[in-house]
This record gives C-alpha cells, structure tokens and sequence, in this order.
C-alpha cells in the first residue's frame, strides 16, 4: 500500500495501526506553554484542541505520518524481521501469526505496553521474540508543527 508516496508493507501499515491507537500525542512544545493540556494557538491552527490525553488516532491516521517517518517505520519493521530471520526464528514465528501480527507484536513488546510476544500468543518462542524486539529500543513519535506524526 502507498502512503504519501512511499511503498508500505501490510506488516508496517498493522505497525502503523498499532502505533496510533497505542501511543498518546506529544505536542511540539514543553508542559509549561500548555493551556488545559492542549497547545495555545489559535482554532484555524493544526494542532488546535489536540491534547497530550489524547491517543494519536483521535486525531490522526495512516496518511499523517511523515515521509520521514514512514520510511524509518518500514526499515525498523524489515530489521526487526531480518533479525528473526537470523536467529532462525522468523518460519516459527509465523506458525503462530502473519507478518501483520508479528508487526503489531514488534511495537507493543519494544514499548513495553503491557502486551506483546511474551504474553503467550507465540508458545515457547516467546521469551525469544521478546528480546530481539528489545534490540531495537523505545522509539518516539511526536507532532510537528506541519500537524505531521514524526519519529524522534
């Protein structure tokens, strides 16, 4: 699927997916220019009414990340797979899920959500998945002043 002019995977677009509905909206600016938890700017402004409360998709969808953005996603979610592979891991993988799930999975277990491949969905090899996920470490995504969702 194409977004904004860049090639996606359905493993990244699930990636994509999880990261709106997951993650909560950081605004371009520090707390203390916060007025009741949103940005002080005025309602023809993008990021009008946005709160820090708010998860990314009651505002945003796919089509607001940046191309920047979206092209890390995919090289994170291709790396993440490629790891799998090395470690012999990837066919067991998906005798439990698709690469959409797998995808999904990658995002929760490397945010620590609460979720993700160790929870039981992946049987013995879950602890494994786990700590290549964690390879990769935490990432941010914040909101730009272009109202675009951008990795940090």
């Amino acid at each position: 699927m194409e977004i904004n002019g860049i090639e996606c995977s359905e493993a990244v677009i699930k990636y994509l997916e999880t990261i709106l509905w997951a993650e909560h909206c950081f605004l371009p600016v520090s707390e203390d220019e916060l007025v009741d938890g949103c940005m002080d700017v005025g309602e023809d402004h993008l990021l009008y009414g946005i709160s820090e409360q708010n998860c990314l998709d009651d505002h945003f969808d796919i089509e607001d990340f940046s191309v920047e953005s979206l092209i890390k996603a995919q090289a994170d979610v291709d790396q993440f797979f490629k790891r799998l592979q090395t470690a012999g891991l990837l066919g067991q993988a998906r005798e439990y899920r698709d690469d959409s799930h797998i995808a999904y999975h990658f995002w929760l277990t490397r945010q620590s959500h609460g979720a993700g491949f160790w929870d039981g969905d992946y049987g013995d090899i879950g602890d494994q998945l786990t700590d290549i996920a964690d390879l990769s470490g935490t990432v941010t995504y914040v909101l730009g002043e272009d109202g675009k969702i951008h990795q940090v």
